[in-house]
């Protein structure tokens, strides 16, 4: 096995699998990706088999990441002929004073993409499986779609393999080595590896493998249930948009996708965990508020709970995404768009690490992306997700 690469890439979830992907699929250079569990495991932030994808954005970079990133995916279903969109709307709901809804609005009418405002009644006579408040507000955007995470893993790790990268599994990270900082090493339980550059892709354990960082950034498992619809005809996708509830908490919400049940989370609202120990299981509190909200606004949607999801989430003070230089090496990148938010924007976040590998800045970094403004020490995150 070769020791020396230009590029190892630390994580093997959606960061750093899109990382890799785009690295090998440009040909730069000799790349290795680092997974410490089998890839495609259920531990992290990116397994499953659905997250939103919208352009539907309060935050204006957010907004053109979307549109780029849409793109992106679009290449890859023709590039490699495989499947990992699949069209259903969303509404994104408030009221006439949510300021999300405002933001959204401004966005998507700047960016020429078509929506629709429903008032409650409109909502419902649209959409009759909804039982609105009198004083909501919905904004639907039909360019919004289920994405697949697992499928896209499996998917971009064969496609690295077969363009050159070299991918190890259950190859735990015991120590970085920037005692040299122009030339960083990595130890491995499977040895030790030179690299050109290094990039930290690790997810929940990115506070673990850099404790001095640690402070920056906030683990929570969060859970996600699906409920067995009275109705399933009428949450069927394609009958049944997507939807944000914007307010605390955030509600989100699926048409049937994978299992015939109506999938619902909560936005941020899980505990604080450390990913190698994450006690406890499902939040009986947290179901009980999901059904609260089914029986109230979709009483069709709130049957028996069918099954329950749990996933890290990792959050930084702002709510955005880290693109950084590690403080001791300007060869080492460190990467955290997660925040619940980051998987839609997946063909964008291997851009910008491939193009930070050959010195060049991508059109959509900006400062807010770094340490100091995206993750001072941590306090509770401002910004939504979903």
């Amino acid at each position: 096995m070769k020791r020396a690469y230009d590029t190892v890439i630390i994580g093997g979830g959606m960061a750093g699998t899109a990382a890799a992907h785009e690295l090998a699929r440009r040909g730069q250079g000799k790349v290795l990706l680092l997974e410490q569990h089998r890839f495609g495991h259920h531990h992290g932030s990116s397994a499953g088999a659905s997250r939103i994808f919208r352009l539907s954005q309060p935050l204006q970079h957010h907004a053109r990441m979307a549109a780029w990133a849409l793109r992106g995916w679009r290449t890859f279903q023709q590039e490699y002929q495989t499947q990992l969109y699949w069209p259903s709307g969303l509404l994104d709901l408030g009221t006439a004073h949510s300021p999300e809804l405002t933001s959204i609005a401004r966005h998507l009418t700047a960016q020429g993409e078509p929506f629709e405002r429903l008032d409650a009644v409109a909502l419902a006579r649209r959409h009759p499986q909804w039982r609105p408040d009198d004083d909501w507000q919905a904004i639907f955007s039909p360019e919004a779609g289920i994405l697949n995470p697992s499928l896209t893993l499996e998917l971009l790790t064969a496609m690295t393999r077969a363009l050159g990268g070299t991918l190890l599994e259950q190859t735990r990270v015991q120590r970085l080595d920037l005692s040299d900082p122009h030339a960083p090493v990595v130890e491995t339980s499977a040895g030790r590896f030179e690299a050109g550059r290094v990039v930290i892709a690790a997810g929940g354990w990115l506070p673990n493998l850099l404790p001095d960082l640690a402070g920056r950034f906030r683990v929570t498992r969060e859970q996600v249930v699906f409920f067995r619809p009275q109705r399933p005809e009428a949450f069927a996708l394609g009958r049944f948009p997507m939807f944000i509830q914007w307010t605390v908490p955030e509600v989100y919400g699926f048409p049937m996708f994978h299992l015939p049940g109506v999938k619902v989370g909560l936005h941020i609202s899980g505990p604080e965990v450390n990913p190698d120990h994450p006690d406890g299981g499902p939040q009986p509190e947290l179901t009980a508020t999901m059904r609260r909200f089914l029986q109230r606004h979709l009483p069709d949607a709130a049957g028996p709970e069918m099954q329950t999801q749990t996933c890290l989430y990792t959050t930084t003070r702002s709510g955005d995404f880290v693109y950084d230089q590690h403080p001791a090496s300007p060869h080492v990148l460190l990467v955290s768009p997660c925040s619940g938010a980051g998987f839609k924007f997946m063909p964008v976040h291997g851009e910008i690490v491939a193009d930070w590998t050959q010195q060049v800045t991508h059109p959509l970094w900006s400062d807010r992306f770094t340490l100091q403004r995206a993750a001072p020490d941590h306090g509770p995150p401002r910004d939504g997700g979903g």
